[in-house]
């Protein structure tokens, strides 16, 4: 049986320390677990009061605990790593995955223009 699993089970795993990490652990023998790339962006969220090393803690995880398809993975790890780079949480997954999308992104975000994804200006020009 598939079963859907959200961030406290990815936290239990990830963490040196968790009350939930032996049931998720019995889990990993038990079921299929799935997530989605929400859950990992909630884990990268959580980084910052937990301090782990979260690029090569979330490759490791994707082993463990996969999303639906190579399309979602695709987009948690380029998520990662323009988190990685300097992004924030949630304009990283964007472009992560209007990248893995091939779309342009519509946003007055300035930092899509460093990374690999066409930036349409939401603000408005000298034109309009």
């Amino acid at each position: 049986m598939t079963v859907y699993v959200e961030t406290d089970f990815l936290l239990a795993l990830a963490k040196d320390s968790d009350w939930l990490q032996g049931s998720a652990e019995e889990a990993l023998d038990k079921y299929d677990v799935e997530t989605s790339a929400f859950s990992y962006l909630e884990l990268v969220l959580a980084r910052e009061r937990y301090e782990f090393d979260f690029v090569p803690l979330v490759a490791n995880l994707l082993e463990l605990v996969p999303v639906r398809d190579d399309e979602e993975k695709q987009i948690v790890l380029k998520g990662v790593n323009y988190y990685d780079e300097g992004m924030t949480p949630f304009d990283a997954f964007h472009a992560a995955t209007a990248e893995t999308r091939g779309m342009d992104v519509l946003s007055s975000e300035k930092d899509y223009e460093d990374i690999d994804v066409s930036r349409i200006p939401l603000e408005p020009t000298d034109e309009e």
